[in-house]
């Protein structure tokens, strides 16, 4: 049993938000703490702004954009992040081997694309 490339789109546009709601949101955190699967939060989160979702589930994709202003992101010590759905279910969470720092200047922007391929 396989999902269909129309089965891909759908499930892609359904993420996106064409077939419900599309509030979804990028969290930032501040801990190296290692990745499980087993993940259902951040290990320590700093803050969390909604995307913007470009659906381009014609092409069995969507891609997330979330920004922070140098007001949001100040203080800062960015080692983690990840996609949350509207109800802060955890979609995935990255772990960076170093980390940024932002000091009240940066902004920052966070663009995560999902592909449904098989």
């Amino acid at each position: 049993m396989g999902i269909t490339t129309v089965g891909l789109s759908v499930l892609a546009a359904a993420l996106a938000g064409s077939y419900g709601n599309s509030s979804h949101y990028i969290g930032v955190g501040i801990s190296g703490t290692a990745f499980v699967s087993g993940n259902t939060t951040l290990a320590d989160e700093f803050d969390r702004n909604q995307v913007n979702i470009n659906d381009l589930s014609t092409t069995e994709q969507i891609t997330m954009i979330a920004n922070w202003s140098p007001s949001d992101i100040s203080g800062c010590i960015l080692k983690e992040f990840g996609m949350f759905t509207a109800g802060s279910q955890i979609l995935n969470r990255e772990v960076m081997t170093g980390s940024l720092v932002f000091d009240g200047e940066n902004e920052l922007q966070i663009q995560q694309t999902v592909i449904f391929k098989i």
